[in-house]
């Protein structure tokens, strides 16, 4: 009998959901509004980008952003079963599944804490140059840290096996990683005029797209 995959974004999207209700740092988070998918990472290495978030809004949650030419930006709706988006999160595979599991964890952490606390389409930003981590990067892990030890608790992670077991015994398994395949979202520009009278069309994210890691 040929093996169904394992379901990444979905069971994230689980632990997401669960996380939201329990953890008082997360209790900001509406896990209806972020789209989770998976995307290939270009080498094996350990070294690189094991995930990312992205904001749908720019700076303060506003949709469109004047530019000096006499054009602004706007970010379009995109909608997923009626539902707007405002964050989607890429985990980059294998690499994310590769590291420890307590490290798996703290990557998911840390891009949900990249969210903005009034869960306004932008990324939470702090005072100085480094603008979506702080100047000092142990300040912005050690809030991460404590989130992991408040979350431990919640979690059965028998129930999350991407939580426990790695990507090469995920596919054993499972015969193959499944996951949504999200395009990297963008704004369009348009004349500055046209503000009042054209407001981005609503983008209707794929759904069912797939991507297979076996």
């Amino acid at each position: 009998m040929r093996k169904q995959g394992y379901n990444l974004t979905d069971d994230v999207a689980l632990l997401v959901h669960l996380l939201s209700r329990r953890v008082e740092r997360l209790q900001h988070i509406k896990p209806g509004q972020i789209l989770h998918g998976v995307s290939q990472a270009r080498s094996r290495s350990r070294y690189g980008v094991y995930a990312q978030c992205h904001g749908l809004r720019f700076k303060h949650g506003k949709r469109e952003h004047l530019t000096r030419d006499g054009y602004a930006w706007v970010w379009p709706e995109t909608r997923v079963r009626g539902h707007e988006m405002l964050y989607y999160i890429t985990y980059f595979l294998p690499r994310f599944l590769d590291q420890q599991p307590r490290e798996r964890l703290h990557t998911l952490l840390h891009e949900l804490y990249h969210i903005h606390p009034q869960f306004n389409g932008d990324l939470r930003r702090f005072p100085g140059r480094n603008e979506f981590h702080g100047n000092r990067h142990e300040d912005f892990d050690g809030v991460v840290d404590r989130m992991v030890e408040e979350s431990l608790p919640h979690i059965e992670l028998e129930r999350f096996p991407f939580l426990t077991l790695g990507f090469d015994e995920l596919v054993a398994r499972h015969g193959s990683i499944v996951g949504n395949k999200l395009k990297r979202f963008q704004p369009r520009k348009v004349r500055a005029e046209e503000l009042t009278t054209d407001l981005a069309r609503p983008i209707h994210a794929p759904s069912g797209q797939r991507k297979l890691f076996a």
